[in-house]
This record gives structure tokens, sequence and C-alpha cells, in this order.
């Protein structure tokens, strides 16, 4: 049987940082803002309020206040059910660094502002499910220092077989 390839992937030894792969002409970057072992054994994950909350913000930033250039690229942006990051799809592929500064940026944006976009009943479909405090206190706490860490990685650690 074909191996799916996120379940190769040794997640005991998976960092915060930003990983590729591509498939069918699309750019998958898995965004991992915490250490999986630290989800696990630390508690440390997203909130799903926070991640909503992150969701409709880096939904707006890529879009909105990025270049027309790249903001045509996304295709996706949204979490990952084990809280741990994001994915974002885009049909260009980009270099760490650039992305890596990009999330950095829309964090920093995220700390200064008090409305969420698109939270309401007309824009969402489940509004009042939202901590934007909850965000910014992982934003500060995590996302913040594990970006900005020594340990940020870009390189998959495969499972030895």
């Amino acid at each position: 049987m074909q191996k799916v390839k996120s379940f190769i992937i040794d997640h005991k030894k998976l960092f915060p940082g930003i990983y590729e792969s591509a498939i069918n002409g699309a750019f998958t970057y898995d965004i991992r803002f915490v250490k999986p072992q630290d989800a696990v054994y630390k508690g440390i994950f997203m909130d799903s309020k926070v991640a909503h909350t992150l969701e409709h913000f880096m939904a707006c930033y890529l879009r909105t206040k990025t270049s027309e250039e790249f903001s045509s690229t996304v295709l996706y942006i949204g979490p990952m059910v084990c809280l741990t990051g994001f994915y974002l799809l885009t049909s260009a592929h980009y270099e760490t660094e650039f992305l890596r500064k990009l999330v950095l940026d829309c964090m920093e944006w995220i700390l200064v502002e008090e409305e969420i976009p698109g939270a309401s009943e007309l824009t969402c479909g489940n509004y009042q499910y939202f901590d934007l405090s909850g965000a910014k206190e992982f934003i500060k706490n995590q996302i913040i220092p594990n970006f900005k860490s020594d340990n940020f990685s870009s390189r998959y650690p495969f499972v030895e077989e």
C-alpha cells in the first residue's frame, strides 16, 4: 500500500518551521507553530477558538495586505486539525525565509488589531467562536519565539525504516 507522506514524517523530531511539498501543481506549506511533542506532553497547542481567530486574520493578511503578485497565488490557508500549525496552499513556489518573514509580519499585525476580520453573522458560519486575547497570547508566547528561534526548521525529519 502506498504511504501517505505526512505519515512518514517523524513527528517526534518535528520542530516549529515551514515545510514544503508540491503535488499536482500546487505547493503546500506546513506552517508548524509548535512541536507536536510539546502538544502531546506539555499541552502546548492552539485552542480551537484561537485557531479560528488566526484563520480569519491570516486569510485577510495574506489576501489583502501583501503584494498582488503573492496574494493572487494563495489558494487556501487554514489550521491543522491537530492544532499545532496551519496549511498554506499556493499556486507558486516561495522560499522559506520569505514565508517566515510574512508569517512574522502577519503576527505583528494581529498584535495591534482590535477587530477580527469577517467576524460577523453575515460573513462567518460560527461568528461568536473567537478568542482574540488568546490568539495574541499564543502569538507572543509561541509563534514569534519559535519563528525567531535557531531551532526553526524547513527540512522534514522522516521516519527511518
